[in-house]
């Protein structure tokens, strides 16, 4: 696979638009061939990345999983759209989850893809998968096929190198037309950005969303979100948003509460 490149002024980043989806033979089914020939059901996927900080330290907490994950950015999940606002969504009752299809990728799972709301992650997972996945099998017709698209986007589009090669790192503050512009500088493609408030009402910011469109050869590249113009949740593009401190196993409701208080007293 060839990578592109661009140049920031601080920093050297890799750019991949177009993704090739390699099936591998050992998951191969008559279910999975049969979807491989079936019509796409969706007009774009949106991936979705989520800044742990912020998740957490919102008055309803999280749960850590008891698997450290990375510590940077993390996946929400890759989403089917439809280009007039709606989405399809538990395509395939015939396809359940199967946690040992996708036993080869736990460590990654763990470290990008965990759940911060329930300590099962396997339930996570086939949530993920019957809800969003079974809507993507004309492009990965395996369980398998879509966990690994998910993690080779996350990869090829790394939030949390571009934000911190631009100097948007944790305990400081932006706005939200500084981070999509420094996400757009490396993409080319228009993003959406948005935010929550901690457990004292300070706007933050949350989520990153980048959209990719199928095309022939079992391939994704990266297009501008349709939505952009709408994902206001961050309000004015130039006032502050603040990137909370990075995450760790504290940041239960309690803590995020006392730390609050904290700061406060400050």
């Amino acid at each position: 696979m060839q990578l592109s490149f661009l140049t920031l002024t601080v920093a050297v980043l890799p750019l991949c638009l177009s993704i090739p989806v390699t099936l591998p033979s050992a998951h191969t089914s008559e279910h999975a061939a049969a979807a491989r020939g079936a019509p796409l059901a969706f007009d774009y996927l949106h991936l979705v990345q989520e800044w742990p900080g912020s998740f957490c330290d919102t008055k309803k907490g999280c749960k850590w999983p008891s698997v450290e994950p990375v510590n940077g950015w993390l996946l929400h999940g890759l989403w089917p759209e439809f280009n007039n606002g709606s989405w399809p969504q538990y395509c395939d009752p015939t396809a359940p989850f199967n946690m040992s299809a996708i036993e080869d990728m736990l460590p990654e799972l763990q470290k990008y893809w965990p759940s911060l709301v329930s300590p099962d992650q396997a339930s996570f997972w086939a949530h993920e998968w019957t809800r969003h996945g079974t809507c993507c099998e004309g492009l990965t017709p395996q369980e398998h096929d879509y966990f690994r698209l998910v993690l080779t986007l996350r990869e090829k589009f790394d939030v949390h190198l571009i934000l911190n090669g631009v100097g948007i790192v944790p305990e400081g503050s932006t706005t939200w037309r500084a981070v999509k512009r420094a996400l757009e500088a490396v993409t080319g493609h228009a993003v959406e950005v948005g935010c929550n408030f901690d457990a004292s009402g300070k706007k933050q910011l949350y989520e990153v969303r980048s959209c990719y469109t199928p095309t022939a050869g079992m391939n994704v590249v990266q297009t501008d979100c349709m939505g952009e113009k709408d994902f206001k949740s961050c309000g004015d593009p130039d006032a502050p948003i603040y990137l909370p401190i990075e995450h760790g196993k504290a940041h239960s409701k309690g803590e995020a509460l006392r730390r609050v208080e904290a700061k406060s007293r400050a």
